[in-house]
């Protein structure tokens, strides 16, 4: 994950450590480039290999027009999930939302995105997202900002 993410330009700044084979790990990494003009999403799907599952928070999805976050589930390079936080059951007509019913069934209130991103998690079983639990690379976040 590490190496694929470096070799599109998005190196990962932190992480919440070794991660053992079969189960979930946590990398942070920069979704754009400005000091590059770089504003493109980066294909997850190709970081995703067959037999990996992925799940990607993606916080800003639109700098220029301020969209709520969206989250994404990868099975086997496949995207399985696409959950918009404007319109979180909502299944579109070109992406699919295998947790359309997760989170229907759970009646959260839909313009929490704390409570959205938590039923996700646990949905998973995500290691906790919290920045204490997580080391950063402050060398690579300053080098990124600058």
């Amino acid at each position: 994950m590490r190496d694929g993410l470096s070799a599109v330009r998005r190196p990962p700044f932190a992480g919440g450590g070794d991660v053992v084979a079969g189960e979930w790990g946590v990398v942070v990494h920069p979704m754009y480039d400005p000091a590059r003009g770089d504003y493109d999403l980066i294909d997850h799907r190709k970081l995703c290999p067959p037999g990996a599952e992925l799940v990607v928070f993606v916080p800003n999805p639109c700098v220029a027009k301020a969209h709520g976050p969206q989250a994404y589930h990868y099975r086997d390079g496949r995207t399985v999930s696409c959950v918009d936080y404007e319109a979180p059951a909502e299944v579109g007509a070109y992406w699919p939302n295998e947790l359309a019913p997760v989170i229907t069934d759970a009646g959260l209130a839909l313009d929490n995105e704390e409570q959205l991103t938590r039923l996700i998690s646990d949905h998973f079983g995500l290691p906790p997202l919290d920045r204490g639990s997580l080391a950063v690379d402050r060398d690579l976040v300053a080098a990124h900002e600058g």
